[in-house]
């Protein structure tokens, strides 16, 4: 009996020794019944080409009109054998179904007549408060415009008064290169984030064209009317050359700070990083911030209980935090959504999480197709 004891006091000494240094996060199962529904696939337009989807991206909209409030949408690049445009996805039955009801087609670039197209990396907002002459609930989609010989990148807002049914182009945020990694200088812009922060609209994105200073790092620009935009602000530009800092995504925590997830690439383990800034604009740009979790093209939101939930492509796992990273500590929760470049993650007004994927990474030649899917998830 005594070396029993012995026995069991040791083990609860180990777990709580265990604890306290947190080798590894506690990984809890989730809430049961959370299914995995089909937005689109290759077989609902004749014009889809391999890959057909990916980076899928949801939005709910919570500043709009009561008949409004609620509703879901979805995007994400669609691969066609001409000019692309962003298909917009609506569902009126919180994520049972949906519907296409319209698409984001290119208005502003055009070279020898021949429109550019709606490429690459869309991204849906709404407008919480009035910016300029857009009300509050103005739908927005910006997104990388891109010729077909990919000889150049433009970040391009379009928006929406009235709810995603027809878009308007707006302004341009950014002009880059060849959209190619592999570009030696005047390279491309990637990735468009938005937030409205201290009563302006900010765009996140990444940056190639500081080389050979920087093969990439994340800047963003200021607008009080999401027309004209204020100068470049290095956000995160790391110390190494040849670092790519990239796929930015902001949320502001309960304890009003906010946090950036981001990758990092060519910086030893690819992996996801992030920091913490008070006011969302200031992000010490010298730093690199701390080691979340293995995998890039990650996303972060905060529920509307404070907790703070991240994801990465390089697991199924979602990383919780509940204490405004106070203790710098994440804990894993499986989640049923498969990994993908990249699974965004939408917070509903009842504490739901939406997630839109458009499935795993794949290059333009793959031979094999993704569908774009939704699911709704409890976190328990």
């Amino acid at each position: 009996m005594k070396l029993e004891k012995q026995i069991k006091v040791t083990f609860i000494l180990l777990v709580t020794i265990l604890a306290m240094v947190n080798l590894e996060p506690k990984i809890t199962s989730a809430a049961t019944n959370n299914k995995i529904v089909t937005i689109a696939d290759k077989f609902q337009f004749s014009d889809t080409k391999s890959p057909s989807f990916l980076y899928g991206r949801g939005l709910v909209t919570t500043h709009t009109d009561k008949r409004h409030y609620g509703r879901l949408y979805a995007t994400s690049e669609h691969y066609v054998k001409g000019v692309p445009s962003y298909l917009i996805f609506e569902s009126v039955d919180n994520g049972n179904t949906w519907n296409k009801i319209s698409e984001v087609q290119e208005q502003h670039n055009f070279t020898d007549n021949q429109p550019w197209g709606t490429r690459y990396q869309p991204f849906l907002y709404e407008l919480p408060e009035k910016v300029g002459k857009m009300p509050a609930g103005t739908i927005i989609c910006i997104g990388n415009s891109i010729p077909g010989d990919l000889s150049q990148t433009s970040i391009d807002l379009y928006y929406s008064k009235d709810h995603a049914q027809h878009w308007k182009y707006l302004s341009t945020v950014a002009k880059g290169g060849h959209a190619d990694i592999n570009t030696k200088h005047n390279g491309p812009v990637w990735e468009p984030f938005l937030k409205v922060i201290n009563h302006q609209l900010v765009c996140f994105y990444s940056d190639e064209r500081d080389k050979p200073k920087h093969s990439q790092k994340l800047v963003h620009q200021v607008s009080n009317d999401g027309i004209y935009w204020g100068e470049k602000i290095d956000d995160v530009a790391f110390k190494s050359p040849n670092a790519r800092p990239g796929m930015v995504t902001i949320a502001q925590m309960a304890n009003q700070k906010y946090i950036m997830t981001y990758e990092v690439v060519n910086a030893g383990e690819w992996r996801t990083n992030y920091k913490i800034s008070n006011d969302g604009l200031n992000w010490d740009a010298g730093s690199e911030g701390n080691r979340l979790a293995y995998g890039g093209a990650p996303y972060v939101v905060t529920m509307n209980d404070g907790t703070i939930v991240a994801n990465t492509d390089g697991s199924d796992y979602l990383y919780i935090n509940r204490d405004n990273l106070k203790s710098g500590q994440w804990q894993i929760v499986k989640c049923p959504m498969p990994l993908a470049y990249s699974r965004s993650i939408t917070v509903l007004p009842n504490n739901q999480l939406l997630f839109v994927s458009g499935g795993p990474l794949k290059a333009p030649t793959a031979t094999d197709d993704n569908q774009l899917t939704s699911m709704i998830f409890n976190l328990k």
